[in-house]
């Protein structure tokens, strides 16, 4: 017998291995088992995918050295999964198969641990009230501004799925949010937990559990949307529009996709849920392809006020941090003796350092970033990768014995605030720290949002300074971006949210007043559609990286010409240099493809995304 093998050894590497399975290994040996066997000079792991009589190498071939599971690791309803990843994120099987695994059964040679089972789920009966819904759609969509009920929503729907003996698969952005998650649901049991963040052994016995179980309840990160749980009912996707649901390394894949597809294999229910759910969700409720249920927000919104920094005078060459009106606004709330809350975008102390000899912004020796300097630590960052050095005040291109720090972040607020407000007690927000501090200010940036417990603060007003840096990226998602962000803030007011910006007629700020989004969201569909961007059309970035400038730009062209005779249904971009440019010695560029079906220019873009001439890595990223 001959089993075909996938090995994990190079991202261009689409192709399948022949090699012998020994007599003694031949009833073991099965499709969807791990396997060890010789490649080259090395033994390495690699994935049974196919059994056959034959080959054309059948001389050549080298047997299978060891056998690592006594029943498949991988059922027929993963491998399906491995394989949609293969197709539409254009890797190979093998770096598939590895997606769709766990880190213990993924990053390791032995056995499986089928002889130290980890105890069986306590299961109970749930005595519930709520009555059997018969959902039209397979997908509901939650949106809670209340930030809470949906807590309540979804313990109803997974006692009900458990009490059918089915199995529930929820899934949080990130493992900090798994204990809080259990908190909120009190539901009493515990979950299986499946996240990165496992050891190998534990996710491997973790793994083995629930595959073994009739059904079960599993919580965890993105990658527990490939829990081998048997008859699934539910999947939930909490905070559904997180960017972590999208993974940054190839494949490119989202959460919701694969959990679109088991819930269809399964004839199960797809919950996505949040605060505020974003735009591609809200699309899919105009196109009558989910349900929407909005929980309402129980007290009286806050009232926005906006102060139009353009209305303020700066000198020349002088940068505005508070405005004289936001001065005054915050000197009332201070001697009302009321609790406040500012927000700044960004840590650290000054955002660019530039040199007004030279004319040069100090950037990483290893990327295009701009350094950011942080006073506390007194070092400069680089916010694309790991660089990090002390603090210089000379230039290191012409020696000039002067560097400008300018832009601010949240360490410069506080120094001007302290300046401003020399009594007043400001406290920079930590999530290690606790609620309950004593302080007047509290200073804050996008990790606030992050906390789970954020209901456990209470503040009278908010004050966003600079909205506009929320605005500044070549993100076609950036007003959409800010305008979740500024919602969210509004909501942790009790009187009102002052936010001071250059951009008064961004429709993130213009909408603000609404009590629900279902204008914005009306507003930027609209724009949507006259650009003709996601999520009317799909959207997908060729991305080319090189330690070589010249060859990826060649390459970029190349391809570039190529995509150029892509049918009427798809429209190619020419070649533009990513934002930063160069990132860990790599330079890059991207050319976008917007296409209507991804099977027109299937097979164009796999013939790229494998193509390794001139050290050049390309990647598919929808």
């Amino acid at each position: 017998m001959i089993a075909e093998v996938a090995i994990p050894i190079s991202i261009a590497l689409n192709e399948q291995f022949d090699y012998l399975v020994p007599a003694s290994l031949t009833p073991k040996v099965t499709i969807g088992c791990r396997v060890l066997v010789p490649f080259r000079t090395s033994v390495i792991l690699g994935y049974c995918v196919g059994l056959k009589d034959n080959s054309k190498f059948l001389r050549q071939l080298r047997p299978i050295l060891k056998n690592l599971d006594n029943q498949p690791i991988l059922d027929d309803e993963l491998f399906k999964l491995a394989h949609k990843i293969q197709k539409d994120y254009f890797c190979s099987l093998a770096q598939a198969i590895q997606t769709v695994l766990p880190t213990g059964v993924k990053n390791t040679k032995s056995a499986a641990l089928e002889d130290q089972p980890i105890p069986a789920q306590a299961m109970p009966h749930f005595d519930i009230d709520i009555k059997e819904e018969k959902p039209k759609n397979q997908i509901t969509l939650i949106q809670d501004l209340s930030d809470r009920k949906r807590w309540d929503e979804y313990a109803a729907l997974i006692k009900r799925t458990l009490n059918a003996k089915k199995s529930v698969i929820f899934l949080v952005p990130d493992h900090e949010k798994i204990k809080p998650a259990i908190e909120f649901l009190n539901l009493g049991i515990d979950p299986y937990i499946l996240t990165s963040s496992l050891t190998a052994q534990n996710s491997l016995r973790t793994w083995t559990a629930i595959k073994n179980a009739p059904f079960s309840f599993v919580l965890g990160t993105r990658s527990a949307v490939f829990a081998p749980v048997n008859n699934l009912g539910l999947i939930i996707l909490e905070e559904e529009g997180h960017f972590a649901y999208r993974q940054d390394q190839v494949p490119h894949y989202q959460a919701f996709d694969l959990a679109l597809e088991r819930v269809k294999e399964h004839k199960a229910r797809l919950i996505l849920g949040s605060f505020i759910l974003s735009l591609d969700s809200y699309y899919l409720y105009k196109k009558q392809k989910a349900a929407y249920v909005c929980l309402k927000r129980q007290q009286p919104w806050p009232k926005v006020r906006i102060i139009d920094m353009r209305q303020e005078f700066v000198p020349k060459g002088k940068e505005k941090i508070i405005s004289k009106s936001l001065e005054y606004q915050i000197a009332n709330i201070l001697n009302s003796k009321e609790k406040l809350l500012i927000f700044v975008n960004q840590k650290g102390f000054s955002t660019f350092l530039y040199c007004p000899k030279c004319k040069k912004t100090q950037t990483c020796p290893r990327c295009s970033s701009s350094l950011k300097y942080h006073f506390k630590e007194k070092t400069v960052i680089c916010p694309s990768c790991t660089f990090k050095a002390s603090s210089f005040d000379i230039c290191p291109t012409c020696r000039s014995t002067y560097i400008k720090y300018s832009g601010y972040g949240l360490e410069k607020v506080e120094s001007e605030l302290m300046r401003l407000f020399p009594s007043v007690k400001i406290h920079a927000y930590e999530k290690s720290q606790p609620a309950g501090l004593a302080y007047d200010i509290m200073l804050a940036t996008q990790q606030f949002l992050e906390d789970p417990y954020l209901n456990k603060y209470s503040f009278d007003s908010v004050c966003v300074i600079a909205c506009e840096q929320m605005l500044g990226h070549m993100d076609f998602r950036s007003t959409e971006k800010t305008y979740s962000r500024l919602l969210r803030l509004r909501s942790c007011a009790s009187k009102e949210i002052i936010l001071q910006t250059h951009v008064v007629e961004n429709d993130a700020l213009k909408y603000l007043n609404d009590s629900e989004p279902s204008g914005f969201f009306k507003e930027e569909l609209k724009c949507r559609k006259e650009l003709k961007l996601p999520p009317v059309v799909q959207m997908a970035a060729l991305n080319i990286r090189s330690k070589d400038d010249a060859s990826a730009k060649n390459k970029a062209n190349t391809f570039y010409k190529k995509l150029k005779k892509l049918p009427d249904s798809c429209e190619a971009f020419e070649p533009m240099a990513c934002v930063p440019f160069k990132v860990r010695g790599n330079y890059r560029y991207q050319i976008l493809i917007k296409y209507g079906s991804l099977e027109n220019i299937q097979k164009i873009l796999s013939a790229m995304t494998r193509e390794r001439k001139q050290n050049v890595i390309v990647t598919f990223e929808p």
